[in-house]
Formats: C-alpha cells, sequence, structure tokens
C-alpha cells in the first residue's frame, strides 16, 4: 500500500515529515468530521487498521475475511493444503487481536492503553501532540512495551488533543516493518509519514466508498415515502460484509423485511451474495 519513499527518505527530513503530517490531520478532519457515511468510513478502516497491524507481524489477510470473522463466519481456503489453512487461521487470529485491541479492548488492555497514554501526555508537553506522539511510541517500545496498546492509545489520544474529533484509527502500522530504521532521527520522521500515508488510503478508499453509496442510491430507483430503501443502502456501504440479521438489528426491520431488501437488491445488482447457502448468508 505504502511506497518504499516513506521509508528511504526520512532521514534529515523531520520538519517536511511533521509539516505534511499536521496539515493531512487537519485536512482529513475537516473532509470527515461531519460526513454522513462517517460510521461506514470508520468501520472500514478499523479492519484496514487491524490488517495492516497484523501483516507487519507477516499475518496476511484480506479485511472482507476479518468481517467475516466478526460475523462468526469460519472461512476455509479453498483448495489449501493444512498447513496452508494453519496459516490462515493464525493470521485471522492475530488480526482479530489487533481489531479488539484497537476496538474493543477488555479490562487488562484497557489498563496497558491507559499506561500508554500517559507516555503520550508527557511527551506531548515538550514536543506538541503529533512529534510527542511518535517520540513517545518510540521511547515506549524502545522501554519494552508491546505495540498494540500504543496504537489503541494514538487513536484516543488524536481525539483527546483535537487533532481528530472522531476515533479514525491512524497508528502509523507500517513503521515497524523489517526494514524500518530505528534511530530515533530516521524513526521518527518515518513514523509521520507512514501516518501521512496512511491518511492518503484513508482519502483513496473514501472516494471509492463514496462513489459506490451514490451509485447505489441511483439505482435503487424511486421510493415509496415508507421505504427505507436508502437506510438499508446506508448500512450495506457500513459493513464490507453483512446479514440478514445483522441488517435487521441495526434497522429494527424484522428479519423477512432485511431478506426481502437484500433479495431486491441482489437481483438488481447492486449488491452480491458471498456464502451462497441457505443459512448464515452473508452479502
Amino acid at each position: 500500500m505504502f511506497g518504499s519513499e516513506t521509508l528511504k527518505h526520512s532521514a534529515g527530513h523531520l520538519n517536511k515529515s511533521l509539516t505534511q503530517t499536521a496539515i493531512a490531520f487537519g485536512r482529513i478532519d475537516q473532509r470527515l468530521r461531519h460526513h454522513p457515511l462517517l460510521p461506514a468510513i470508520l468501520f472500514r478502516e478499523r479492519l484496514e487498521a487491524a490488517r495492516a497491524c497484523a501483516a507487519v507481524d507477516g499475518h496476511l489477510i484480506d479485511p472482507w475475511r476479518l468481517a467475516a470473522e466478526l460475523e462468526g463466519l469460519r472461512v476455509v481456503p479453498l483448495g489449501s493444503d493444512v498447513f496452508e489453512r494453519g496459516s490462515s487461521v493464525d493470521a485471522a487470529h492475530a488480526a482479530f487481536a489487533q481489531y479488539q485491541w484497537l476496538v474493543k479492548p477488555d479490562e487488562a488492555q484497557r489498563n496497558a492503553i491507559e499506561s500508554a497514554l500517559g507516555w503520550l501526555s508527557e511527551h506531548s508537553k515538550a514536543s506538541g501532540p503529533l512529534l510527542g506522539a511518535a517520540t513517545a511510541f518510540h521511547a515506549w517500545v524502545e522501554a519494552g512495551h508491546a505495540r498494540a496498546p500504543m496504537r489503541a492509545a494514538l487513536i484516543r489520544h488524536w481525539r483527546r488533543t483535537d487533532i481528530l474529533h472522531f476515533p479514525l484509527p491512524l497508528v502509523g502500522a507500517r513503521a515497524f516493518i523489517a526494514d524500518a530504521p530505528w534511530e530515533p532521527s530516521e524513526w521518527i520522521p518515518c513514523f509521520l509519514n507512514c501516518l501521512y500515508d496512511e491518511m492518503t488510503a484513508v482519502e483513496n478508499r473514501t472516494r471509492a466508498l463514496e462513489r459506490s453509496w451514490r451509485h447505489a442510491r441511483l439505482q435503487s430507483g424511486a421510493q415509496r415515502s415508507t421505504s427505507r430503501a436508502n437506510k438499508v443502502i446506508d448500512i450495506l456501504a457500513a459493513y464490507p460484509l453483512i446479514s440478514a440479521t445483522r441488517l435487521s438489528d441495526e434497522l429494527g426491520l424484522s428479519l423477512k423485511a432485511a431478506y426481502i431488501y437484500l433479495e431486491r437488491f441482489l437481483s438488481d445488482g447492486l449488491i452480491v451474495e458471498v456464502t451462497h447457502r441457505t443459512a448464515r448468508r452473508l452479502f
């Protein structure tokens, strides 16, 4: 997703990295703060952040696969041997663990996140919230702490310091790939560049989502005043994969009504079914 320029040209460019990343934060906050699809964007970006964090540790998984796991569907890759299936399961577990840290931490994880927030707060006093976040993360890892608590803390830090007004998971995941530098003078600009690249990717995915959303609303046709078709489309935009049960829960529809909408959009070519079975169907 990110080019080699992020890692190759970080040394000696702290001011440039800090400036462009700060501007990007302001731009994306303004763009998304009142966006009608913000819940959908956040859901998808949480999946992407969990995928990216797992990938740094060598666990590769598609965000759609993670979405299926969150829906309770066990995905078995076709045509794979026992080793490949085992690797796939390990990747799913790794991504799910990252997702839990970022989105739904348990009590022990929340305590670790609070500790990381303390480091962020302390380092931000002298350096400001953005540069302070970079120096705090480096010091945190240098002290032997795991990356996951600090990543989750960053999401809260961006909001506490008013850098962002919504919990967008920007965590600089690729700053920890194998060939990333570690000397502070090189790593800190690298981390800032990774944040910048993540925001660029969010912008690109948001534009693609907007196009799909507008197209689906246009194609759904004229509706009666009591129709909830557009609301259904908004929910479908939020979830890469969704079941009729989830749709009915989100909109307060009967399960039958949810299936009617899904079948209609399926026949109109607006959505696709990915499970092709009678139980636990996902669209």
